[in-house]
């Protein structure tokens, strides 16, 4: 069991048009656009368990440069991390483990306030990065915690992220491990029940040509996928355990790679 859990994946350069284009094939978001610090406007894939997706559109160019953080390349994609089910594990914890990371601490208040004491978000940011091009960090919520969102109904059947796919040798991945707890397997590892992947393991993986950032694909899982083949920008691919349909994004994001759960 890994001591941590993905709680969500995020990436850039989702307009209008990138949104409308995944609900033609498909995805519903979350009804309510969140607005982050840094001309962020956020929009939400959830799902019934495992992470959620954040879409991000950058408004203002200049208020986002302004905005990032020691640590993060300027539009890299970024993983939040939360303590794993039974785990214990706490940022303080953390902060030891990966103190040749420059860790830091930022707090924000669930209802908005510019108030530390108020419950809200800790956050512990890492000036060093853990994974090459990703921004990760480990999110710890006050009691009581905001409830989870209600996932939708995805018309393409998406149920769950499944996987992440970094294009990176195995040994970029180490301390994500560690941090993780995870017994490896040929270099491959779970982050509770999600699969980080390197085109390595996997040859028929996308290797992540022409992608700005390492992480080039969210794996997700469908009963099928028949329905997205055929689609502008989206192409069949054959994984090991069957069919599945790439939906290529920004290059500045990951792609979206859903496999059939009714294999080939």
């Amino acid at each position: 069991m890994s001591r941590v859990r993905i709680a969500s994946v995020y990436g850039h350069g989702f307009d209008g048009g990138q949104r409308a284009r995944l609900e033609e094939l498909g995805f519903a978001f979350r009804p309510r656009i969140s607005r982050y610090p840094g001309a962020q406007l956020c929009s939400f894939l959830d799902f019934a368990s495992g992470p959620a997706l954040e879409l991000i559109e950058v408004e203002d160019e200049r208020e986002y440069l302004d905005f990032v953080p020691p640590g993060m390349e300027a539009y890299c994609p970024g993983i939040s991390l939360v303590e794993g089910p039974g785990a214990g594990v706490t940022s303080e914890a953390l902060r030891r483990e990966l103190r040749d990371l420059d860790p830091y601490e930022l707090h924000v208040a669930y209802d908005g306030r510019d108030d530390p004491a108020a419950p809200g978000w800790s956050y512990l940011n890492l000036a060093r990065p853990l994974v090459p091009g990703t921004f990760t960090w480990f999110t710890e919520p006050d009691e009581p915690r905001p409830a989870r969102p209600r996932a939708p109904e995805h018309r393409n059947g998406a149920k769950h992220v499944v996987g992440l796919v970094f294009d990176l040798p195995v040994v970029a991945l180490g301390r994500l491990a560690n941090v993780a707890r995870t017994v490896e397997s040929n270099g491959a590892f779970r982050v509770d029940g999600v699969e980080i992947l390197t085109p390595g393991m996997a040859p028929e993986l996308p290797s992540g040509g022409g992608k700005a950032f390492p992480l080039t694909a969210v794996v997700l899982e469908a009963p099928a996928v028949d329905a997205l083949l055929g689609a502008p920008g989206v192409r069949e691919v054959a994984v090991e355990s069957g069919r599945a349909a790439l939906v290529e994004t920004d290059p500045s994001c990951w792609d979206l790679l859903i496999q059939s759960t009714a294999g080939s």
